[in-house]
């Protein structure tokens, strides 16, 4: 497929900028001519290709490489053990990058490629279970790139700003729409603890790079907010994506006339297929049962809601799981999730949780997403997550990990059950409760809710946290 040419986007732009990295711009004949040597490697070598790829420009080379030669490739979070990518590498069958090679070796000879042949191998566990490897075709991940751009239109001067990892299908799907549409990326690396320490050049760079379009994680964009960020003119849309944006936020955002738009989507999907219109951007946004609107399905996406859980069937969807024994879809080409919604009149999806993040307490199914949102909306309570602790009495027990304002003093259990009993059933109540300065983040700016989990037992074995009664 020529649009995942970096080398037919040469031919096609030459001088269009492909890339921009603080002062420096790359066109697309630059990144072309960069390129070429690890193409010609990769056209001598057989097998996928396992990177632990960095938002930097050696990286987005084996990219721009791997997806000319129609080589698939395994990208790993650099944050994970020896022993995590050791098995995945080995399920893949995946090998390390080889050398570029040089002089008249280096010429490289481009050749069609089948668009059903895997573009690139992702790792997903959803919020919990057994990592497993999603096989994204190149027909795939082109048709989530025509069904976004359908949506938001696209400018002679388009720059999508990349900060999210290239491990993970939100920041891998931004280079795969710009090549294709032969626009730009502008690239920001996030600094070694993460991207959330480097908020305010984000605000800079968005400014200065005149940047049109911006991917973000709500706790991101929330960051921004509180900084007092400001939407510069150029800034035509903001995708928020990857966790639920809270009703605080929507409403945030539109006072202050951030573009939103909100989106579903997963790993198996190559991104969102399920957005706000780009014409509602400044609106405001549908809430119901506290759940802000995802928008609706992208062009060519059927949506259906099947006893709670939400199914899909699109072009985008992924090709299977490498090394399952059972088809990922259905004999009609149809998803199921595990993810838990419903449709509102006008077609909009609202996600309302994980089927997997149901905790049974005493017999009764208490939905931890619901309790969060309830908590969220206390004003002593900054961010929350809810988790279920083994418990012989009652199966789990529902306990909550909270952040407060740093000048407030921890709220005590009983005023915050008291809080939430307007709202919830009292099975739904948190039991327990740890108030921490921040919720542990992934390196994509998500609630690891395992990460809270275990920080929760350690808390509690070491200063059990206050019991209620109730």
């Amino acid at each position: 497929m020529t649009a995942l040419s970096i080398f037919a986007a040469a031919v096609e732009a030459p001088q269009q900028v492909a890339l921009i990295i603080g002062s420096t711009h790359y066109t697309y004949s630059d990144l072309a001519a960069l390129s070429e040597s690890r193409a010609a490697a990769l056209a001598h070598s057989s097998g996928p290709l396992v990177l632990q790829p960095r938002l930097d420009l050696d990286s987005l080379l084996w990219l721009y490489a791997a997806s000319a030669t129609g080589t698939a490739f395994l990208p790993l979070h650099g944050g994970m053990t020896t022993a995590e990518r050791a098995s995945a590498q080995a399920l893949a069958g995946a090998h390390s990058p080889p050398v570029p090679l040089t002089g008249a070796a280096a010429r490289f000879r481009a050749q069609a490629v089948d668009p059903e042949q895997p573009y690139a191998f992702l790792l997903t566990s959803g919020s919990s279970g057994h990592p497993k490897l999603v096989i994204l075709s190149r027909r795939a991940v082109l048709a989530s790139a025509s069904a976004s751009e359908y949506n938001l239109g696209r400018l002679a001067e388009e720059r999508w700003l990349l900060c999210l990892p290239l491990s993970h299908v939100g920041g891998l799907s931004i280079v795969v729409r710009m090549l294709a549409a032969r626009r730009t990326v502008v690239l920001l690396e996030p600094a070694a603890a993460g991207l959330l320490d480097r908020t305010e050049e984000l605000g800079r760079q968005i400014r200065t790079q005149r940047v049109t379009l911006l991917s973000l994680v709500p706790t991101l964009l929330e960051r921004l907010l509180r900084q007092g960020f400001e939407s510069p003119p150029a800034l035509r849309a903001v995708l928020l994506g990857g966790a639920a944006c809270s009703a605080w936020l929507a409403e945030r955002a539109r006072q202050l006339q951030v573009p939103l738009i909100t989106s579903y989507g997963l790993t198996e999907t190559g991104s969102q297929v399920v957005a706000r219109r780009y014409a509602e951007r400044h609106g405001p946004l549908p809430v119901r049962n506290g759940c802000v609107s995802c928008g609706q399905p992208l062009q060519g996406v059927e949506l259906r809601v099947i006893g709670e859980r939400i199914a899909i069937r699109a072009a985008a969807l992924l090709s299977g799981y490498l090394g399952a024994a059972e088809p990922a879809l259905d004999e009609d080409g149809w998803l199921l999730t595990n993810d838990r919604g419903l449709l509102g009149a006008n077609g909009e999806l609202y996600v309302l949780g994980r089927s997997d993040l149901v905790i049974v307490s005493g017999g009764e199914n208490v939905d931890a997403e619901e309790v969060e949102r309830v908590l969220r909306s206390v004003p002593e309570v900054l961010d929350a997550c809810v988790c279920g602790r083994p418990c012989a009495e009652f199966g789990q027990q529902v306990v909550a990990v909270i952040v407060s304002p740093a000048h407030l003093a921890p709220l005590p259990l009983e005023q915050v059950r008291n809080r939430l009993a307007q709202h919830l059933a009292p099975f739904k109540l948190p039991r327990a409760l740890l108030c921490i300065d921040a919720l542990p983040l992934t390196a994509s700016g998500k609630l690891d809710r395992r990460a809270c989990a275990a920080l929760f037992e350690s808390v509690h074995q070491a200063a059990p946290p206050h019991l209620s009664a109730g």
